[in-house]
């Protein structure tokens, strides 16, 4: 399954990359992210949330690929799901055009829950993406 959503953000793609490239700053700005912890060179221990009412579960966050401003490739795993996360940085004359795209793999998800976690996801890519926006409003 693969969720894509963008947003235009008003700072430079240098700014906004500094920001999403440090893993440290993710809860500050996706919702469902409680803790970070590095655990290697381009890895990272992530505590997040992903279902209301349920307790937090860890993610291994790792970067894969970055081609600085315009590109950052990186993989999350828990013990439910794979993300292929891409993230994609393009200057506009207001700032930046940002891209997410997530490719997710189901490890234990029933097929009959695709549709709803799909939905549920986009949803909460674009509040994710809506708080990165207002996290670096002002930023030059």
């Amino acid at each position: 399954m693969t969720v894509e959503e963008s947003i235009e953000i008003a700072c430079p793609p240098a700014v906004v990359w500094q920001f999403v490239a440090d893993p440290m700053n993710d809860p500050r700005w996706c919702p469902k992210v409680k803790r970070v912890e590095p655990s290697g060179p381009t890895t990272w221990t992530v505590a997040h949330k992903p279902v209301p009412w349920r307790p937090a579960i860890e993610l291994e966050l790792r970067q894969v690929e970055l081609d600085e401003p315009n590109r950052l490739l990186i993989r999350e795993e828990d013990e439910v799901s794979v993300f292929e996360v891409e993230y994609r940085l393009e200057p506009t004359d207001a700032g930046t055009h940002f891209t997410q795209i997530s490719e997710i793999e189901w490890k234990r998800l029933p097929r009959l829950l695709h549709g709803v976690f799909e939905r549920g996801v986009h949803r909460d890519l674009r509040v994710q993406l809506r708080r990165l926006r207002d996290e670096l409003a002002g930023r030059s």
